[in-house]
């Protein structure tokens, strides 16, 4: 009976202090939200809208090195894609220039993207469920994001399905 009443004591108080599994739910562990919100997408797109083939271009990037490129003759076209993982020297190189495109408050348009034959450029940013958008005219980049659209353009070039 001695060994009954002390496993209940020892049950009731393993209950009382939280037992053994894990933090309580309503506690938000800074360590998991600080990698949460170091996980990024960033979607790129090119698009030449008076062109006769290979007018459209994207490249889908994840903070893991993930990717995925693809290409049409033109928007709405079926698309060839083509998912590979960037080396370790592609995605510090990519943070490197994210880190300087968002040095500055992105505007929603630069220039005049798709006023003439010239095109647009398209980024999407995803950190933390918070999207930044901007639509470029290729002719018009803002300087903080030219080394972004460069390393961007690159990776699309070399990942071409």
């Amino acid at each position: 009976m001695k060994w009954l009443i002390g496993g209940v004591v020892v049950a009731m108080f393993g209950v009382a202090c939280g037992g053994s599994e894990g933090p309580p739910a309503d506690r938000v562990d800074e360590a998991e939200k600080d990698i949460e919100c170091s996980s990024f997408t960033l979607r790129f797109e090119e698009f030449y809208g008076f062109c006769h083939e290979d007018c459209l271009g994207k490249l889908v990037v994840s903070s893991d090195g993930s990717a995925t490129a693809a290409r049409a003759d033109y928007l709405e076209q079926p698309e060839t894609t083509r998912d590979f993982t960037l080396t370790a020297e592609e995605l510090v190189a990519v943070r490197s220039a994210l880190q300087t495109g968002l040095s500055q408050p992105w505007e929603a348009q630069y220039g005049c993207p798709d006023c003439y034959d010239q095109g647009r450029y398209s980024l999407v940013y995803e950190s933390c469920g918070q999207p930044q958008t901007t639509l470029v005219d290729p002719e018009r980049q803002p300087e903080t994001l030219q080394p972004l659209f460069e390393k961007l353009r690159a990776l699309l070039r070399a990942n071409e399905p």
